[in-house]
């Protein structure tokens, strides 16, 4: 049966009635199979996590890098000091051990889980952070010394002497008068 739409043109203002076949048929509902179903619900690993059920989680962690590194999730967060430094080897707690960000980093070689009788015999070992080197203080002494900020050049950009201005500022005038790059304004 074919049905009938208007049509309106450009030309005139009038729609002209314009007749459409019409696309008789049956809606069918569609049902999932009931394999498919079973098979939605069985859980996805994917291939990298499958390496990371080998690995034995401890209650110390140890930093194996040799930077200080910082996690920071909605579970809790730690901060380990560099390899061989006090702060290097800590607990976690137990929400943070199985996190997978946690996990990929002791697949990956950069930190790794320890017992606690482990984690004792090696903090025995740790040195501490040397922050007291004598470069250091110098520079603090100097960056808080008398006339620090004139001469301390840690945030400024150091300019050779050519580049400072000489001479009297000139008013925006006096720099178009003798540009030949810029339009000479004219008398109207």
């Amino acid at each position: 049966m074919a049905r009938t739409v208007s049509k309106s043109s450009d030309v005139s203002s009038e729609s002209t009635p314009v007749q459409v076949v019409a696309l008789d048929g049956y809606i069918e509902e569609h049902r999932a199979d009931p394999a498919d179903l079973s098979a939605a619900r069985v859980p996805v690993t994917p291939t990298s996590f499958a390496g990371m059920r080998d690995i034995k989680v401890a209650d110390w962690i140890e930093n194996l890098m040799s930077s200080s590194t910082v996690f920071t999730s909605p579970k809790g967060s730690f901060k380990l000091a560099a390899a061989g430094i006090h702060g290097s080897i800590q607990p976690i707690p137990v929400d943070i051990r199985q996190d997978p960000f946690v996990l990929r980093a002791v697949q990956r070689g950069r930190i790794s889980f320890i017992s606690e009788d482990s984690a004792m015999e090696k903090i025995a070992d740790l040195r501490d952070e040397s922050d007291t080197s004598e470069s250091h203080i110098d520079r603090i002494r100097e960056s808080l010394g008398a006339g620090a900020s004139e001469n301390n050049g840690m945030y400024k950009i150091p300019l050779p002497d050519e580049a400072e201005p000489k001479g009297k500022p000139q008013s925006f005038e006096e720099i178009w008068a003798t540009s030949t790059s810029t339009p000479k304004q004219k008398n109207v």
